[in-house]
């Protein structure tokens, strides 16, 4: 049983590190796209279109413009589609519940019954990040 839990414990671990960093991407690259549209924008207002001059300079400094912003839109909807920053919470929860329940394993005179029971309420809570 003891073995179950910390392979779970390790299981939980990896899915926050999975979670974190596909956080982590998808906010990094909407706040550099959202930068990078909106420096080109206010160049543009400032010093009009940044590849050359005529209506095909604006032409391609707008696309350039609507990619990223475009990016960015998309990985904020990917983010909130996938719900990363909730599922990354839960996670975290389940992996701090995990490390208590290794902890309580450790201690002298330990209820390997309650033990057994909190592990069950956990992988009934928390399957998704344990499998």
């Amino acid at each position: 049983m003891f073995d179950d839990i910390r392979s779970s414990l390790l299981k939980a671990e990896e899915g926050v590190k999975k979670l974190r960093r596909m956080n982590t991407k998808y906010i990094y690259i909407s706040l550099i796209s959202s930068v990078l549209a909106t420096l080109i924008a206010g160049l543009t207002a400032f010093n009009g279109p940044l590849a050359g001059q005529g209506a095909g300079a604006w032409k391609w400094t707008c696309g350039i413009v609507a990619v990223f912003t475009a990016t960015a839109t998309v990985f904020t909807g990917l983010q909130k589609q996938f719900t990363v920053a909730e599922r990354l919470a839960k996670a975290n929860e389940c992996v701090g519940k995990l490390k208590s329940l290794v902890i309580s394993t450790e201690l002298p005179g330990s209820d390997h019954a309650q033990v057994l029971n909190e592990y069950k309420k956990i992988v009934e809570v928390y399957s998704e990040y344990l499998v």
